[in-house]
């Protein structure tokens, strides 16, 4: 099907871009994996032999291809890829046979599962070199035949076909593949390898809970953040990656999902939140004891489509598009020079300026001080959920009335889950208040809209606490504005690049108190 939404065409064509490596030759004859050897340098040092296949003429469709297939090519691109493992020989008792898995597609339902075996510097020059999106020819593999019982695709992903193909570093190949026709495979990578209709949302993740404990289930979600990577050794001594995701949809607004492999783990991290679709095909279920709550992870079955080609996902991209941004400040004040130290001073032209290029480009937090008219200050508001915000009791992160008021940390599943039944406001003695009040900054060069006064920094100003200030009626509500509103006020700020909304920039304030007149002279 053809997408009407030209920016989610262009995210995945962007994507494709980023996992398309330099397609060095492996080749499998020989004994040197289709590399000479130096044999003035390490046995690590090789001189790799840059060729490419620029013809599938000879090849034949996945599909195509049964058990007395021999001497076969395939063309097709890699829509999975685990990292490489090993594993006791049986011939061999004590010896250890090295491996590495794909899944290789030339057609919406030619997909199949290929093992590589070899030596462990053959295995891993194969992983080095071939990717998630990469193009590849196959040949001269076997082909064998899947149990009718179902049981080898325990703790491999699901392929449609009988069979699946195993190389060997002796009798095979696998090259890169660059013919005149490779935009033909492109698309296959957005195609999701279950149907597009056969997904749990993640409400329904949660309210079916532990019943799908230890099911592979398929997921349709909206990236919401990428955790750090962090290296693991195992207690067999496996060195692998974990990286845990933020996931969400129209129906939750946080969901955990762990990694545990290198090899999905470095391909996440290109993956940018708010803007990246996830279909992911057989993910593990769990309940996790520690947060109480049901938690996905990604297992040897899992295949990630990643922007995928259907309908649903288009929706749910159109509508992570219209969430709300304005979410809590990034946490980094640590890291901030007390305020006597920021002297350096702008304009709001300067401040746009400033923003636009930190849209463009990552740069280090900057720091300023500005003499700005407070020209909006709507504290006279009798709904109170417009200037005051709703955090978790338990780990401080905000509630909203969009989410019913339910904790969004991941790691605070159980926090505060079932502590409201509707959709009334919190109970002041059940979550914590803090102010956030919207603003806009006003000088001779423009205005700053959109902007938030928040928690201390609004009580400071107005020297009020937040419980106080519920307890106020309207009128002194509009008295409280009116003594702020268009008055000069001596603001100091700083402006980043969001970890969220795909790396937007965000300005913080992060004091705001009237000007004093020597304050607006020297500013």
């Amino acid at each position: 099907m053809a997408w009407s939404g030209s920016q989610y065409q262009q995210l995945s064509a962007s994507a494709d871009v980023m996992h398309r490596k330099n397609r060095s030759i492996a080749q499998c004859p020989s004994n040197n994996f289709g590399m000479s050897y130096n044999s003035g340098k390490s046995n690590h040092d090789y001189s790799r032999t840059n060729q490419q296949q620029r013809s599938n003429g000879d090849a034949i469709k996945i599909q195509d291809v049964n058990q007395a297939s021999s001497n076969v090519t395939i063309v097709g691109i890699i829509i999975a890829k685990e990292s490489p493992k090993s594993i006791i020989s049986k011939k061999n008792p004590g010896t250890e046979r090295h491996l590495v898995s794909f899944v290789v597609r030339d057609s919406p339902a030619g997909f199949v599962a290929v093992t590589c075996w070899g030596s462990e510097r053959y295995i891993a020059e194969i992983s080095n070199i071939y990717h998630t999106g990469d193009i590849v020819q196959l040949s001269n593999f076997q082909v064998l035949m899947k149990a009718t019982d179902g049981s080898e695709e325990k703790f491999r992903p699901y392929t449609p076909l009988p069979f699946s193909f195993s190389l060997s570093e002796n009798h095979s190949s696998i090259t890169s593949y660059d013919g005149t026709d490779v935009d033909i495979y492109q698309p296959l990578l957005h195609l999701p390898t279950k149907a597009s209709n056969d997904y749990y949302s993640l409400e329904d993740i949660v309210a079916n809970g532990q019943g799908l404990s230890g099911e592979h289930i398929n997921i349709l979600a909206i990236l919401k953040k990428v955790g750090a990577v962090k290296d693991i050794t195992t207690k067999t001594g496996r060195q692998t990656q974990r990286c845990e995701l933020t996931l969400m949809d129209e129906g939750m607004a946080a969901f955990p999902f762990i990694i545990w492999d290198k090899e999905a783990a470095s391909m996440a991290t290109t993956w940018t939140p708010y803007r990246t679709v996830l279909f992911v095909a057989d993910a593990r279920m769990s309940f996790d004891n520690y947060r109480s709550c049901m938690v996905a992870t990604s297992d040897s079955k899992t295949i990630f489509t990643v922007n995928p080609d259907t309908q649903e996902a288009h929706s749910l991209y159109q509508y992570a598009q219209q969430c709300d941004s304005a979410e809590e400040p990034e946490d980094d004040s640590k890291s901030d020079p007390p305020l006597e130290k920021i002297t350096d001073k702008y304009t709001v032209s300067d401040v746009k300026s400033l923003m636009d290029n930190y849209q463009e480009h990552w740069k280090p937090t900057a720091h300023g001080v500005s003499c700005l008219y407070l020209s909006q200050f709507n504290t006279d508001t009798e709904d109170s959920n417009t200037v005051i915000s709703y955090k978790c009791d338990k780990c401080k992160h905000p509630l909203t009335e969009k989410n019913g008021y339910l904790c969004s940390n991941v790691d605070c599943c159980d926090g505060t889950l079932s502590l409201f039944e509707t959709s009334d406001p919190p109970e002041l003695d059940r979550a914590e208040l803090e102010y956030r009040i919207p603003v806009s900054l006003t000088d001779h060069t423009g205005s700053l809209e959109h902007c938030y006064l928040y928690g201390s920094v609004a009580e400071h100003l107005m020297g009020i606490k937040v419980e106080n200030f519920l307890k106020m009626d309207l009128e002194n509500r509009t008295r409280i504005k009116w003594r702020f509103l268009m008055e000069r006020c001596k603001v100091y700020f700083k402006v980043y690049r969001s970890n969220k909304d795909g790396g937007r920039a965000v300005i913080q304030i992060m004091s705001c108190s009237l000007a004093h007149p020597q304050d607006i002279i020297s500013l």
